[in-house]
């Protein structure tokens, strides 16, 4: 029924009505809040999408985005109706401010440390063992900035892509900027 090259996977059979109303009232929830409140809405409507037993490559891609239309798509195709799969076109790199740039690579940073802090206080890592330093490179960008801003910063030679949504400073230098 489904077709696996699709970008949504294939196609889950049997599908609950009762699933398929927890996914709309999600959809909902979410088109329905502002920017700032709907961080717990697209959690739970990942939740919903895995009860739902839809492609988790899919969900990750629509739910670490942010992408609604794409979502609003996802649904209609669980609903039955065939969705035209349309090859993606490059768009034209959005310009963000140099400023929102700072802040988003002295948030990274700040996360990058913690992260290592975390790891080395862990049990094993201590002066009184081995002395193994963390080997923490790359994070996954923090989600309070838009990934249009993680690409920018990859252009600017900033961070460079590690994949699966984890990005690594160019300069290894967790310094404040």
């Amino acid at each position: 029924m489904g077709d696996p090259a699709h970008p949504f996977g294939k196609r889950p059979a049997n599908l609950a009505p009762a699933t398929l109303k927890e996914v709309g009232a999600a959809l909902a929830a979410i088109a329905g809040s502002d920017a700032a409140g709907a961080g717990p809405k697209w959690g739970a409507m990942h939740k919903t999408l895995l009860k739902a037993k839809v492609d988790p490559q899919a969900i990750m891609r629509l739910v670490a985005a942010r992408d609604l239309p794409g979502l609003e798509a996802l649904v209609r195709w669980l609903h039955g109706e065939e969705i035209a799969v349309v090859a993606p076109v490059a768009e034209p790199a959005e310009e963000i401010d140099i400023e929102v740039q700072r802040s988003a690579m002295r948030a990274f940073r700040k996360r990058l440390r913690f992260a290592r802090l975390d790891a080395e206080s862990r049990l094993g890592v201590g002066p009184m063992s081995t002395g193994k330093r963390n080997e923490i490179d790359a994070i996954i960008a923090p989600r309070e900035y838009p990934v249009a801003v993680w690409e920018a910063l990859v252009r600017a030679g900033r961070l460079r892509r590690e994949g699966g949504g984890f990005y690594a400073l160019v300069q290894d230098d967790v310094g404040d900027d």
